[in-house]
């Protein structure tokens, strides 16, 4: 029988909440020594609720020497020094991102609050953003003695709420680059730095240069850093897998094929490693039913906006050769590709070399997704050709 007590943390980000009140958490802590040894300053890139807040939020946790809160957990065992560094954590996503005034004001809204709490004298009267952070880590690092991490979430947010008008995206460029560009400048007081988003503008314009940022979301070490492989599943969600079954009167093994089929098969990097989408299978073990749940928890306006725009060939997006370039390409509307590899509706399912990539539709939720609600609305099929459609894109997940 299953346990009735489980909590599925369903869109909960923070780490400490997720330890203390007994939630399903999938250890990932095993990362935590391969991040570290990567490099200071790291970029990774996945789609939107697929853990990258949870993961930057375990990272705070760990960096600020929260030993007993990783009891039971890989690092738990494997640390030998649980060493306490000032974190500042910025999660972009709390900015609106309209306007360049707006993200200024939120940043030194932020910048204020740390000063506040480590006892330092406000520097308000300083108007640029990237002055004032520059100053604060360098200050923090002074009086406590020990380096800073910098932590920054949703990075892209600002970028992708002004893209479509280029006054106000070169303001926002602004306001970003000088903020960005203070980790590397204060390399020394900076002990850690990682950055994630969904856009891969990691290495454009933002950043003070190429060599800024390692961008690890393409490398085999993190395949599945975000996201929960199949091992991970039967292992973790037992009680999940046999109250599903049971509701809908499957066996084991058809319940989990039928997972696999509806939200497996998202590969980002040359491994063969796949993962589930974690936001789609926790909702799917708490309502009991497989539904289209990454999908209807939101489309992002960029999304929108840029495919409206595009002229692709959908059939095409089941069986298309990539090199690695277009991939990580910022967006176009002339190119509909990497806006929709990076925003999870097409995936990687083989290599060729190494720096081509066959890409297509991850799985089944992704299929109904496009098909039944995002192309009619924005490419104008109508409702007669969904069945069409949707015999003719198959998933690429196979039970």
């Amino acid at each position: 029988m299953y346990d009735e007590e489980v909590i599925y943390p369903i869109g909960e980000q923070d780490f400490s909440e997720i330890r203390t009140n007994g939630s399903v958490y999938v250890n990932k802590t095993h990362f935590i020594p391969k991040l570290r040894r990567a490099g200071k300053f790291l970029f990774l890139s996945r789609p939107r609720r697929f853990g990258k807040s949870l993961l930057l939020s375990t990272l705070h946790c760990y960096f600020e020497g929260k030993k007993e809160l990783f009891d039971g957990l890989w690092i738990g065992e494997h640390e030998q020094e649980w060493k306490h560094y000032p974190v500042l954590h910025f999660d972009m996503s709390r900015s609106s991102g309209q306007n360049a005034e707006e993200m200024s004001a939120f940043l030194h809204r932020r910048l204020n609050e740390y000063e506040v709490e480590y006892g330092l004298t406000s520097s308000q009267d300083v108007k640029d953003v990237g002055e004032r952070f520059g100053t604060l880590i360098k200050r923090i690092s002074q009086t406590q003695d020990t380096q800073v991490v910098i932590l920054i979430d949703e990075y892209d947010k600002g970028i992708l709420e002004t893209m479509d008008d280029k006054a106000r995206l070169d303001a926002m460029s602004i306001v970003l680059r000088s903020f960005f560009s203070q980790p590397k400048a204060m390399t020394q007081y900076v002990r850690f730095c990682m950055v994630t988003g969904v856009a891969r503008f990691a290495n454009y314009t933002l950043f003070s240069g190429p060599n800024n940022l390692l961008d690890i979301s393409m490398n085999w070490r993190f395949a599945s850093i975000c996201g929960i492989t199949q091992d991970e599943l039967t292992r973790c969600f037992k009680p999940g897998i046999a109250e599903l079954g049971e509701r809908n009167h499957w066996t084991e093994e058809e319940t989990v094929d039928a997972l696999q089929m509806k939200y497996d098969s998202y590969r980002f990097t040359d491994s063969d490693e796949k993962v589930y989408n974690p936001f789609s299978l926790l909702n799917a073990f708490y309502h009991c039913k497989l539904d289209n749940y990454w999908i209807k928890s939101g489309v992002s306006r960029v999304f929108v906006k840029y495919l409206s725009r595009s002229d692709f060939d959908l059939i095409e997006l089941q069986d298309l050769w990539v090199d690695r370039a277009r991939m990580e390409d910022i967006f176009r509307e002339e190119d509909s590709i990497p806006l929709l590899y990076q925003t999870g509706y097409l995936t990687i399912v083989d290599t060729r070399g190494a720096n081509l990539y066959r890409l297509a539709i991850p799985n089944g939720e992704v299929r109904s997704a496009l098909v039944e609600q995002l192309m009619p609305k924005y490419l104008g099929i109508s409702a007669k050709e969904l069945p069409m459609l949707l015999d003719d894109l198959n998933p690429t997940a196979q039970p």
